[in-house]
C-alpha cells in the first residue's frame, strides 16, 4: 500500500491543509463529516472548506479518497437519520455541493486487508444484518449495496439513540458496538471522538483504529 495519510472528521476544520502539504507524495483518505462543526465556524467558511477538499480530489483524483459520514449524508440522503447540529441555513447549498460532485465520494475504501469507513464494521453487523460475503471485496459490497441492504447500511444503532437492539451501520457504528470488529481486517475509522489515534483489537483477529482526532491536531500516517 502506498504511504497514506488518514484525516479524521473535518467538521469545518482547516487543519487538513497543513497535513496534506506536509505529505505531498502520500495518498490522502478523508474519513468524512465535512460539515456540522462542534464550535462556531462561519457558514461560508464551512462551505468553502468543503469546496477546497473537493478541488483537491479533482486535482489528484487517484491519490485522494473522500468518504462520506453521517454528517454529510443527512444533507442529501433520506435513508439516513438527521444527525445533531444539522444546519438548515446551509442545507440547500450543502446538498447541491454534494450532489454535483457525488461521483467523487464513496462509502468505503479498501487496500488489501485495510478497510476504511466513517464509523466501522462489526462482525455481527456484517454477517447477521448486512448479510455480506467475507470472501469478496468488503468495500465493493458497501459501496454498491443491494436495495435490501441500504436500510441496514444507514442504520442508527441503539447506543446512539436508535431502536432497541439495533446495531449501527458504517455511518453510525459506536465504539461500544465494535468490540468484535470484522476478522482479518485492520479498519481505519472516524466518528468516535478520541484525543489521539487509538487502536482496539477484538478476540477474532480484527482491529479498529480510531482517527477522529483532527480536532486535537492529530491524524494517522500509514507507511
Amino acid at each position: 500500500m502506498k504511504a497514506t495519510v488518514v484525516i479524521g472528521d473535518i467538521h469545518g476544520l482547516e487543519t487538513w491543509k497543513g497535513i496534506v502539504d506536509a505529505h505531498p507524495d502520500c495518498r490522502v483518505v478523508f474519513l468524512g463529516d465535512y460539515l456540522d462543526p462542534i464550535g462556531y465556524v462561519p457558514r461560508e467558511r464551512l462551505l468553502s472548506n468543503l469546496t477546497e477538499i473537493i478541488a483537491l480530489k479533482e486535482h489528484r483524483p487517484d491519490e485522494v479518497v473522500l468518504l462520506l459520514g453521517n454528517h454529510d449524508l443527512h444533507y442529501f440522503c433520506t435513508d439516513i437519520d438527521v444527525s445533531s447540529r444539522f444546519d438548515f441555513a446551509i442545507g440547500e447549498k450543502a446538498s447541491r455541493l454534494f450532489l454535483e460532485h457525488i461521483d467523487m465520494f464513496q462509502y468505503a475504501y479498501q487496500e488489501g486487508d485495510y478497510l476504511f469507513t466513517h464509523a466501522g464494521v462489526s462482525r455481527a453487523w456484517f454477517e447477521n444484518d448486512f448479510h455480506g460475503d467475507i470472501h469478496s471485496s468488503i468495500a465493493e459490497q458497501l459501496n454498491h449495496p443491494k436495495d435490501s441492504q441500504v436500510p441496514t447500511l444507514c442504520r442508527l444503532g441503539h447506543t446512539r439513540g436508535g431502536d432497541e437492539g439495533a446495531t449501527g451501520g458504517i455511518f453510525w457504528a459506536d465504539e461500544r458496538e465494535l468490540s468484535e470488529p470484522l476478522p482479518g481486517f485492520t479498519q481505519i475509522v472516524g466518528h468516535n471522538r478520541v484525543a489521539e489515534v487509538t487502536t482496539q483489537e477484538g478476540n477474532s483477529g480484527g482491529k479498529i483504529v480510531f482517527c477522529d482526532c483532527l480536532w486535537n491536531g492529530n491524524y494517522l500516517y500509514l507507511e
